[in-house]
């Protein structure tokens, strides 16, 4: 079973509970060789950092003393791991060798027998760019033995959960056909196959094809595997696009040819021997010099340089799941991907799936947006923004540029007359901000340098457009300066702040919440300390009752009961509704947290993060909260909470 405690792009940091052991996601598993005399790292040290590892069930099959312990006194005891086991099945020694002696199920039954948590399929792993026909036939033949081993896993009431590998090689809609054939059957957990090829020859770029589209396949609640992948560098990126598991034994093999693995690239120990100290502060670089491991023998040499390798790798992994945790995955895939062109070069491609990432990346973070370079103009944030624009109903437009003298945000920091005219600024990196909405995130909570005259130039193809479309509503500045005139003598005052909130409602929401008599009777409240809206609220006789507000870090705008019962006549069904079934309809009136199962129907279009209501299949409103999942992911979660909420409502 697996859920979702935290989540950037399509990044997910979750808790996955394996035959009643908990780990938490991201993780590495360690290969761990299953002759304890040929593991190169102590099992006492894998322990320390490891909640999970991964063997061999094959090489146990094959070696007649290794099955023998292995039948008798189980896996775990075998390798001296009372943790959580997954095995291969031998599809490793498949793509090396071309053949096996062992069938199928063989071995399945095989890895059922020996007490392993995780077992896998044998799937052939298809080399990338082989002949279509190959690939298409092997992973014809992967699914069909796929479907052979659900089908004696439940008739035999196996224990262990089951890899179900997604395989087609580099033919992405192979890929993708795989990924959905595989993911209606209902494996445990889905590695992504056959990719050390592509890893070996830097083909980073293919690999990015290859998990997005297998991504787009797979059922979102399920865990995913990228079989191979052990590189720190490789895994913000990968976790960026949806992996949650991985397996290294990068670090054994790379310390074998003496090369030191860092989270920004793989050095030669003879290139590192001059150095006073090592550039990592691990226990085995604090108490080692380079030249003291360089003059040991081979043996203690390897030891030492696998227990670096090891340390390094779990903490790129604690680092990516704290960047999940403050929302700055994006940072730390820009910062990493910098390490290496061909790294360059994948981001680039992953950003050409953006509209898919959108659906998974949260609508607001902790950590502002910082802008890494050219890359980060195609962000999702930044494509939401530019979307969002569009839900907001102008009347009358007018769009200006403001000097880089003036600090953030500007409507707090220009001088602005009062008016309903929507004021629009252009910005180089949102394309446009309007000044209604520019407290809300990304925009104010935003960092941006001084850009070259080439980034500069990205948006004005989107501000002509933009222009184009709304060219009956747009004023120059005769007009503008004009109407301002007029404003201020003929019309009705309207308070500026009201107008703001209206906007911000609309952008946030995509519906007009607001009417005319209710904005008559909205007042605002600002902060004594910054001088910022912190509060909406709406009189109704003598009584002002608070609607909306503005949380501190990205100002959104968070309902009250009584706001939640405004945008529930204000939004019409099924948009921005969690809807719940009959049997914890009581819990949700008590404010308890929804639970993915019991969601019977939801707005698909919903975003990770988004304020929601929560309601019966009458649309009666029971509450509201916060979805951690977006639309796709409500529909298909069966467990952990799908609703943060902040108040049930009585009925």
């Amino acid at each position: 079973m697996f859920q979702i405690k935290a989540r950037d792009g399509m990044g997910r940091m979750g808790k996955l509970e394996i035959k009643g052991k908990v780990i938490e996601t991201p993780t590495i598993m360690p290969v761990i060789h299953p002759n304890p005399e040929k593991q190169l790292v102590p099992m006492e040290k894998v322990k320390k950092l490891a909640d999970v590892v991964i063997t061999n069930s094959y090489i146990i099959y094959s070696n007649p003393e290794l099955r023998k312990i292995a039948e008798e006194e189980g896996v775990h005891k075998l390798i001296g791991f009372d943790k959580v086991v997954v095995t291969d099945s031998g599809s490793f020694q498949l793509s090396v060798y071309g053949d096996i002696d062992v069938e199928p199920l063989e071995i399945v039954e095989f890895q059922e027998r020996i007490g392993v948590d995780v077992g896998t399929i044998l799937d052939i792993p298809t080399p990338p760019y082989a002949e279509r026909e190959v690939a298409e036939r092997d992973m014809e033949e992967t699914i069909r033995r796929g479907r052979e081993a659900l089908e004696l896993k439940r008739s035999k009431n196996f224990s262990m959960l089951l890899n179900g590998t997604i395989q087609g090689s580099t033919y992405m809609d192979l890929r993708r056909r795989c990924a959905e054939i595989m993911g209606s059957m209902d494996f445990d957990i889905y590695p992504i196959g056959a990719v050390v090829p592509l890893l070996e020859k830097y083909h980073y770029k293919t690999l990015v094809d290859v998990i997005i589209n297998s991504k787009m396949g797979l059922p979102t609640n399920k865990p995913v595997h990228l079989f191979g992948c052990g590189h720190p560098t490789l895994f913000a990126l990968a976790v960026l696009l949806g992996c949650d598991l991985f397996d290294s034994a990068a670090y054994a093999l790379y310390a074998k040819d003496d090369r030191y693995l860092t989270e920004y690239g793989t050095y030669y120990l003879e290139d590192l021997k001059d150095l006073k100290q090592f550039p990592c502060s691990c226990p085995v670089c604090s108490e080692y010099s380079p030249k003291e491991v360089y003059n040991m023998e081979k043996r203690e040499r390897e030891r030492l340089l696998a227990e670096h390798n090891l340390y390094v790798t779990f903490e790129e992994i604690s680092r990516v799941k704290e960047a999940i945790r403050e929302g700055a995955l994006w940072e730390l895939v820009e910062l990493r991907c910098r390490c290496h062109p061909r790294l360059l070069e994948a981001y680039r491609q992953a950003l050409k799936y953006v509209e898919f990432i959108e659906k998974f990346d949260p609508v607001t973070k902790k950590s502002g947006f910082f802008y890494g370079g050219y890359e980060s103009l195609f962000r999702p944030e930044v494509i939401r923004h530019k979307e969002r624009l569009h839900r907001i109903r102008y009347e009358k437009i007018f769009i200006t540029t403001v000097s880089k003298d003036v600090e953030k945000p500007y409507s707090e920091n220009l001088n602005i007359p009062p008016t309903d005219v929507d004021i629009l600024v252009k910005d180089d990196v949102f394309g446009l901000i309007p000044l209604n909405i520019d407290l809300i995130y990304p925009l104010l909570q935003s960092e941006i340098p001084e850009l070259y005259d080439v980034e500069k130039e990205h948006n004005k193809q989107f501000v002509k457009e933009f222009m184009e479309r709304y060219r009956d509503k747009i004023m120059d500045i005769v007009t503008y300066n004009y109407y301002l005139s007029y404003y201020s003598s003929k019309k009705k005052k309207i308070n500026r702040d009201v107008i703001r909130i209206d906007r911000m409602l609309q952008y946030q929401y995509g519906f007009k919440i607001l009417d005319e008599e209710i904005m008559e009777r909205i007042i605002v409240r600002r902060s004594k300390r910054t001088g910022w809206i912190r509060n909406v609220f709406l009189v109704e006789g003598d009584e002002k009752k608070l609607l909306f507000t503005l949380r501190s870090y990205d100002n959104f705008l968070i309902p009250t009961e009584e706001g939640a019962k405004l945008l529930h006549r204000k939004i019409p069904y099924p948009k921005y509704r969690v809807v719940v079934d009959r049997s914890v309809e009581r819990f949700a009136r008590e404010g308890r947290s929804v639970y993915a199962k019991f969601v019977v129907d939801c707005d698909r279009d919903l975003r990770p993060y988004e304020e929601v209501l929560v309601v019966n299949e009458d649309d009666e409103l029971l509450g509201y909260g916060t979805t951690i999942l977006n639309g796709r992911e409500l529909m298909e979660f069966n467990y952990g909470v799908a609703v943060d909420m902040r108040k049930g409502i009585r009925g």
